[in-house]
Parts: structure tokens; C-alpha cells; sequence
């Protein structure tokens, strides 16, 4: 029997991905190329917004009844009992923290099995670490420190979805880092919805402390996603100061430019305060980029309000954005409000905010022409031959002529420079 993972949304549910796989492979099933050779489909969900929600109830309606569906993920959890009632035809909703049972699942479902729910939330970190052929890429390796939120910001559903805040134990962290590290990962990515918040729960210690350790294990870069400016301490800047294998880039989602804005999101800072801490990063570590995530059209975003977003675009000048119009989500606080900002001119300001941005990327990049820059060699580029696909330290795609195979490093200097990508010629291999 075959099986098929379709991934939507966010690095965590990569991450699950791959634990499904391991379980799966253990079970005895094989990966199918595609959806149309498996006789099970599994969709991974995101429900962040409505679109990509519907998009996956769409997907989902596609398959006939030749094969098994489990909607797993973050849709599953928010619909539950709904997901099966829908249209799209699915055997089996298993939601975020019922991972760990999919293949008993699978295996219930491909009998003959009667379609099911498993979405109960888990107080208890459960470990599975994912063998390596079911991880989705050699180079890069995702490692969960955390999952869940306890903030209940006005517009978000994660805390729905993911449940509430709990953190995985130290020891089990650094036994998976070791063994990437061991295999010749060149990038470990630590995970979490508040990755800065994680505390080992025996010891107490801290995320600086976790950064301070894994920097030690020679892994050349280490980053970690995504982080919360309100739970930002001064020790996390003294720690990725001190250990050269933390990538100087962040994702720091502000949401907003608007103090007045973020208050209503109840997001725990200021503008001046998510400032102050960009500043801290770029004092202590030369050269500090970030990228961030942004919503317009929140209720009751005025005018104002999203030109100061834009300005704080410019302040930071972001190596990226991810941006969004407003989505009403079921259960948040901001649901019940008033939508009071028309949606075409909600549209308007993002398609605003994507040329500002877009401008700002293309002014960053150019000034890296003729610039010699060390790149993370990640895979063959699919319509160029005899190129490759790599990525800067700060997280820029680079694209250049290379014999240097995937999960190498190589030395590349910038010949030419897009709003979204960089240009390149290869000069030398400094390490493998």
C-alpha cells in the first residue's frame, strides 16, 4: 500500500510531515510519487487564514473514491466533526496533536475501517523524532522546541489549533540536534509558535541558553522561528552575539507599525519597543537582518495607521515579508468586531505594502553587487540547467552556474541583483 503527504502552511506542519512519513514507513506502507498513485492521501492542513483553508476543502474534493483521505493538521483540529460532514470526501480527521497515531490510523482506515476523529489536545510534549529518510530535505533539519500559544491575540487560531503552550525537554532536544549534526546537516532550524519563550521544564533554562549549547555542536547555521517581541531579553541579543553559527536573520513578526493597532491585536509590545529591539540585535551584531509578517485591514486600521506599517517598513528595511489582508477566524476575539475596513481598500493598502516592500528588497540586493558572499548550495535549480538554488546567510535566494552539489557550501560572487532574488557567478569552495 502507498501513501501520499500533501504539506500546506507553516515549517511546524513540514515538520509533522515528516513525523507522518517516519510512522508511516515503520507501518510498512511506501512514499507514492503522487497524489494519483497513493492509495492513502494525506492532507496536512493550515487554517491561519479562510483562503487557504477553503483551498484545502477544494484540494481535498479533487479525489474520487479510489483512495483513503485523512485531513490531518490544523484544519482538522479547528473543524473537527464538520470536516467529515463537508462535500470533499474524507475517511479520517486527525488533528495537531494526534500525530503520533497515524499509523494505527492509516492502518484502520486501508482495512476497511469506518471513517474517525482523533483531535484531542495533549498536555505532554510527545516525542518523535523523524528517521531520516522521511525528512523532507539532507541539508536542513527542523527541530521543535515548543508548540502552542498562550496569548490569544485578537486575530490569531493558533491557540485553537495548536493548544496551549508546551515545551520539549532539553536532553531530547540536544539528542536530535547531535544527530543531524552527526549526519552533516548544514542548517538546524529550532521551531516553535514562541520559539524565544521555550524553557527546559526539569531545569528552567532558557532559549539563550538552548542557543548557546547547539552552537557547539558545529552545525554551521542555526536558526529558529518564529520568535514573539514580547518575550524578547536582552541575554537572547548576548547570545546570538557570542555564537557565530546563529544566523544573523530573524523572523520577527510585528503584525503591525501601529501601537494602537497592536493593542487591539493585544500584542504585547509597542512599535517603539518591537524598535528598540531591532536596534539592540543591529548594535550587538553588525550586519543583523530580519524579516517579519504583516496584516492590513485589521478592524479598525485607519489611514494612519497603515502608512505608519509602512514606515516601519522603511525603518527596518525587512529582507522579506510575508503580508496578508485582515481574515476573520473562528473563535478569536476579533471575529465578533466589525470589518469596518472596506475590502477593497484593504486590498489596496496590501498591494501597497508588496510594491514598498518589493522596492525595499530590490535597494537591499543591489547592494550586494559585487559582493562575495558565502551561500548554502540547497538544490538544482528545476528549469535552468546546470544551475543551482542556494541561499544567503540572511536567507536571499541565489541562483548561479555550480558543479557543487547540494548541501555544500561555496563562495559565490553577486553579479546582478531582482527584488527576490540575487544573481551569481561561483569562485571558490571554502568547506563541504
Amino acid at each position: 500500500m502507498t501513501f501520499f503527504i500533501k504539506t500546506f502552511g507553516c515549517q511546524m506542519n513540514v515538520n509533522d510531515s515528516e513525523k507522518m512519513r517516519h510512522l508511516l514507513v515503520q507501518r510498512g506502507l511506501a512514499p507514492a510519487a503522487d497524489e494519483e498513485h497513493a492509495d492513502l492521501l494525506i492532507i496536512n492542513s493550515c487554517t491561519v487564514r479562510a483562503r487557504p483553508q477553503e483551498k484545502i476543502f477544494s484540494y481535498a474534493g479533487r479525489f474520487g473514491r479510489g483512495r483513503k483521505v485523512i485531513l490531518a493538521g490544523c484544519v482538522a483540529q479547528v473543524e473537527k466533526e464538520a470536516a467529515l460532514a463537508r462535500k470533499a470526501r474524507v475517511d479520517y480527521v486527525v488533528g495537531t496533536h494526534q500525530v503520533h497515531r497515524i499509523g494505527e490510523i492509516a492502518g484502520e482506515i486501508l482495512a476497511g475501517g469506518r471513517p474517525g476523529l482523533e483531535v484531542g489536545f495533549s498536555r505532554r510534549w510527545q516525542e518523535l523524532v523523524p528517521a531520516a529518510g522521511a525528512r523532507s530535505s539532507a541539508v536542513t533539519g527542523f527541530v521543535p522546541v515548543m508548540e502552542g500559544c498562550d496569548n490569544f491575540c485578537s486575530y490569531c487560531i493558533v491557540p485553537f489549533t495548536r493548544g496551549r503552550e508546551k515545551h520539549r525537554p532539553l536532553a531530547a532536544i540536544l539528542r536530535e540536534a547531535e544527530g543531524l549534526a552527526a549526519a552533516g546537516y548544514k542548517e538546524i532550524v529550532l521551531l516553535g509558535q514562541n520559539v524565544n519563550h521555550w524553557r527546559d521544564p526539569g531545569s528552567g533554562e532558557g532559549f539563550p541558553g538552548l542557543l548557546r549549547r547547539l552552537s557547539r555542536l558545529g552545525v554551521p547555521w542555526i536558526r529558529f522561528i518564529t520568535s514573539y517581541p514580547g518575550y524578547h531579553e536582552p541575554e537572547l541579543v548576548a547570545a546570538v552575539a557570542e555564537c557565530r553559527a546563529i544566523a544573523r536573520h530573524i523572523h520577527f513578526p510585528a503584525q503591525s507599525g501601529s501601537t494602537r493597532v497592536l493593542r487591539r491585536m493585544n500584542r504585547a509590545y509597542t512599535r517603539e519597543g518591537y524598535l528598540r529591539i531591532v536596534a539592540a540585535f543591529r548594535t550587538a551584531v553588525p550586519g543583523m537582518k530580519f524579516s517579519s509578517d504583516f496584516i492590513v485591514g485589521f478592524p479598525g486600521e485607519s489611514e494612519r495607521d497603515f502608512r505608519l506599517t509602512l514606515s516601519l517598513l522603511e525603518r527596518v528595511e525587512y529582507e522579506s515579508v510575508f503580508s496578508f489582508v485582515y481574515s476573520p477566524r473562528p473563535r478569536t476575539r476579533a471575529a465578533a468586531w466589525k470589518t469596518d475596513v472596506p475590502a477593497a481598500t484593504a486590498k489596496a493598502r496590501l498591494a501597497e505594502l508588496q510594491v514598498t516592500q518589493a522596492a525595499i528588497q530590490l535597494r537591499n540586493n543591489l547592494r550586494l553587487v559585487g559582493a562575495e558572499i558565502d551561500v548554502l548550495v540547497c538544490e538544482p535549480h528545476p528549469r535552468q540547467a546546470g544551475e543551482m538554488i542556494g541561499r544567503s546567510e540572511s536567507y536571499r535566494v541565489v541562483n548561479f552556474a555550480s558543479r557543487t552539489p547540494a548541501g555544500a557550501f561555496t563562495r559565490v560572487r553577486i553579479t546582478g541583483a531582482g527584488p527576490h532574488s540575487l544573481r551569481g557567478e561561483e569562485i571558490i569552495v571554502p568547506h563541504a
